[in-house]
């Protein structure tokens, strides 16, 4: 009886480790996915540090930063230094990922506007072709320039999420006119939460959902532009910039995104 037990215990930590090894090596082929699809679907560099996820589907995504399209000025448009998640882990091989939250936390949002728009806009622009192309099999939109493109509008179009709840605490804003370097205003946008998400048998693409979260990101910074907060900000010392231009290309990513 006593080898009985003593091989079912070893079977159990085998199983576990087996498990274990499975999960922690989850985390490296979600990692993969972003940078791969995500320079297709929104047109810019996309680079994450790192991504982990439990067995038990709590996990986080660190150091996620997003560059800028072609004709904007600063290095990067949005940076999430982490992001926790929930996941089903019951659903990770059904049609349909269920992701009960996202919360991200203070993320750095770098709104510039230039003579086309806004970064913000562009890439919303962007994710939203990509979400509304893909699943219908058109082509997978052009990946940055000196962005790695292995296939990965296929992978986008694959994937179906339903997501319960986004919550967006603490989002840091920096606004330029992209023509003037070093002047900037900065502001702290209010909490976002975004609820229901693809929770129809379609689903949501990730796409889809990065397209929904930077729309509402650009409908607060249009808030704080219309509010005065940034406008206020760049009224500050003797240095003139064009704070009309800029308050124009913030109050206008709320049109483009309708």
């Amino acid at each position: 009886m006593k080898w009985i037990i003593r091989i079912a215990a070893l079977l159990a930590i085998v199983i576990a480790a087996l498990l274990w090894f499975g999960y922690s090596q989850l985390g490296v082929v979600i990692k993969y996915a972003i940078e791969k699809g995500g320079p297709a679907a929104l047109k810019v560099p996309v680079k994450v540090q790192k991504v982990g996820l439990s067995f038990t589907g709590s996990g986080s995504i660190e150091g996620l930063e997003l560059g800028n399209p072609e004709g904007f000025t600063s290095p990067k448009s949005l940076r999430i230094g982490k992001a926790e998640l929930s996941v089903n882990m019951s659903t990770v091989k059904d049609d349909k990922i269920l992701i009960q939250h996202i919360h991200l936390l203070e993320p750095e949002v770098h709104l510039e506007a230039g003579a086309g728009g806004t970064n913000l806009g562009v890439i919303a622009k962007n994710a939203r072709s990509a979400a509304t192309s893909l699943p219908g099999g058109g082509s997978a939109p052009a990946a940055a320039p000196g962005a790695a493109t292995d296939s990965p509008g296929e992978g986008q179009s694959k994937v179906k999420l339903q997501v319960d709840e986004v919550l967006v605490t603490g989002a840091k804003l920096t606004a330029s006119a992209g023509l003037l370097p070093g002047v900037n205003a900065s502001a702290t946008l209010p909490d976002i939460k975004i609820s229901g998400l693809g929770t129809g048998p379609e689903g949501i693409t990730p796409a889809a959902l990065t397209a929904e979260i930077l729309a509402r990101l650009a409908e607060e910074a249009a808030k704080a532009g219309a509010g005065g907060s940034l406008k206020d900000l760049l009224k500050g010392g003797d240095i003139k910039v064009d704070a009309d231009g800029l308050k124009k290309g913030i109050e206008g990513l709320g049109k483009l995104l309708k």
